[in-house]
């Protein structure tokens, strides 16, 4: 199997625990439908006007992992997401 089918079908079984189990929040956009990198973007600019707008300090932390699961072993990250309860 190629790996975009599997890496497609690995993020199909992993949206859906995470909705059975309501583990993201609303703040979550990227995978998640109807949401997408300018309704990100538009929020965080909210969350950073809204203080600033109030003379008030921010600091702003902004992490990209596109590239994490590339860098960790398909065996440990499968053994990982069992051990918190997926079933494959």
């Amino acid at each position: 199997m190629p790996g975009r089918i599997k890496e497609h079908i690995l993020l199909g079984s992993m949206l859906r625990y995470m909705e059975d189990r309501e583990v993201t929040r609303d703040s979550q956009h990227g995978f998640i439908k109807g949401k997408s990198c300018f309704t990100n973007l538009m929020a965080i600019c909210d969350g950073v006007t809204a203080p600033v707008d109030k003379v008030r300090a921010m600091d702003v932390i902004y992490l990209d992992f596109c590239k994490a699961s590339d860098t960790v072993s398909q065996n440990i990250l499968l053994t990982t997401l069992e051990r918190f309860g997926s079933d494959g």
